[in-house]
């Protein structure tokens, strides 16, 4: 683990800011899918007699609804077959990114034909994946704990290939423990002040998840959010500049959620995992930083500065859970903009504080079309809290979830998150799996 402050911000930032095709959770599966073909001696897909899954109840929520890139059709069965026919398990989460029309068939025929069955295991993880492909002479699993993309046991015809010792159920990663001992106060002056070479290759989540949002604009994907609030703004649903560039941030931070949700084959930038927030740490800051007519180094500096806030913030939540984490990463997204609008770390943490006080009970009811309707809250949530915070005005410490220091608050977050809504994800579950 580094020693140093900056190296760690570095690597945290490394981790977990990432491209991603797809829904983080089905692509996982895709992702062992694909691993465990390659190892297959005969990789024809009609060679296949049987593929079993198995996962912990957050990739069962998330996998349920959510539209598989370029398939159409939604479920861990599809994810599975995509993966089976059209993975490439060298690309980690851009597994399934180059499906190609003349493969779509082969994948619903596989993911119909009834040798793929898909269940909940009866473990704690709160990420995990179990995949087995029984062919006549080959007969492959692996197994995926902790990270989307760990594998740490693989195994063929009872010969175990690899056999890492499996990351304990809820286990926090070295990074993620490293940077609970840090502040906020640091976070801010490390993306102000880093040398700029070393935090360039932020640039580029501002780009891919920006290039996300107007592909949700220009075409019909989810709920079409995104699209039905653009076209609002422009026929002058809201009028002066900064109820425009409200709905604005709003609008295009939706879209890409449309996008990538509704079965979108460009990567989003992801954060802490999930493709959601790294759209909600990422677009609403480059709307801002396009309105202000910020230069590069000022507009990476801002996309630093939310994505290690809202990994920072995430480091203290499970990986997956009830709580929706586009809340947390919007708070990432509202200490960018204060920085991008002139105003000092004060009014930052402000606006974190007002925004604990405001949407940090919004559940996670699994990934779908509506977690564009989720993104858009937090996007909403963000802008009001910040108008508050650059205005001097803050939520008592007395009110909620508010703590006197933002870090406090940050870990009350951490702890509703971890421990409160433990019963919650449970029962979100035996309602989804009970329609």
């Amino acid at each position: 683990m580094c020693e140093n402050t900056d190296d760690l911000f570095i690597q945290a930032l490394k981790e977990n800011v990432r491209p991603a095709t797809g829904c983080t959770e089905p692509v996982a599966v895709a992702y062992a899918a694909a691993t465990a073909r390659s190892l297959l001696d005969d990789p024809a897909v009609g060679a296949i007699e049987a593929v079993k899954v198995q996962v912990s109840p957050n990739i069962m929520k998330n996998a349920l609804a959510v539209i598989v890139p370029g398939t159409g059709q939604p479920g861990l069965k599809v994810a599975t077959a995509a993966g089976i026919v059209s993975g490439d398990c060298k690309a980690g989460l851009k597994v399934i990114a180059d499906i190609r029309e003349d493969e779509l068939s082969a994948i619903l025929d596989l993911a119909r034909s009834g040798k793929i069955t898909v269940g909940v295991a009866p473990v704690d993880d709160d990420l995990y994946v179990g995949l087995r492909i029984v062919q006549v002479k080959d007969d492959v699993t692996v197994t995926i704990a902790g990270d989307h993309t760990n594998i740490f046991r693989i195994e063929k015809n009872g010969v175990r290939l690899k056999d890492e010792p499996r990351p304990a159920a809820h286990e926090l990663s070295p990074v993620k423990q490293a940077l609970q001992k840090h502040t906020l106060q640091e976070i801010w002056d490390f993306s102000l002040n880093a040398p700029f070479e070393r935090i360039a290759f932020m640039e580029e989540a501002g780009t891919m998840n920006m290039d996300l949002a107007r592909e949700g604009l220009s075409h019909e994907y989810g709920l079409g959010l995104g699209r039905s609030m653009d076209g609002a703004r422009k026929v002058g649903f809201g009028s002066g500049t900064e109820a425009d560039l409200s709905t604005k941030m709003i609008a295009y931070a939706s879209a890409a959620s449309d996008a990538r949700m509704g079965g979108a084959q460009l990567p989003a930038m992801s954060n802490s995992g999930s493709g959601n927030q790294g759209i909600t740490a990422s677009v609403p800051v480059s709307v801002v930083a396009e309105q202000v007519k910020a230069d590069r180094e000022t507009r990476v500096r801002a996309l630093t500065l939310s994505h290690l806030t809202a990994i920072y913030i995430h480091a203290f939540l499970p990986i997956l859970s009830a709580f929706c984490a586009a809340d947390t990463a919007a708070m990432g997204a509202a200490v960018a903009i204060v920085y991008l609008m002139g105003h000092d770390y004060n009014v930052a943490a402000r606006a974190v504080q007002n925004m604990a006080g405001d949407a940090d009970g919004m559940i996670c009811d699994g990934a779908g079309c509506s977690c564009a309707m989720k993104v858009a809250s937090s996007v909403s949530s963000m802008h009001r809290c910040v108008n508050l915070a650059m205005q001097g005005t803050v939520i008592p410490s007395s009110n909620g979830m508010v703590c006197p220091d933002v870090d406090e608050t940050i870990r009350g977050i951490g702890k509703l998150g971890t421990t409160g809504m433990r019963a919650t994800d449970k029962t979100i579950l035996e309602i989804m799996l009970a329609k």
